[in-house]
């Protein structure tokens, strides 16, 4: 099978991706990864939070979920 070259995500992002992978496969941990990826998604909240204020969507999706609308 021929390998397809990956150009669409960024190679530091895939390697995020890819990491947790192998650290679950293996049963290994990185507090270091775990630390830097807690860190950017706390930063990604606060800005969403700063730019959206907070989201409540879980009861309208429920609610679709159950054709309540």
């Amino acid at each position: 099978m021929k390998a397809i070259e990956n150009t669409v995500i960024p190679s530091d992002a895939l390697a995020d991706l890819e990491h947790p992978l192998h650290l679950q496969t293996t049963g290994q941990r990185d507090p270091g990864f775990q630390k830097r990826i807690g860190e950017q998604t706390e930063k990604i909240r606060q800005e969403i939070l700063a730019e959206h204020g907070v989201l409540n969507v879980a009861v309208d999706l429920i609610r679709v979920g159950r054709d309540e609308e």
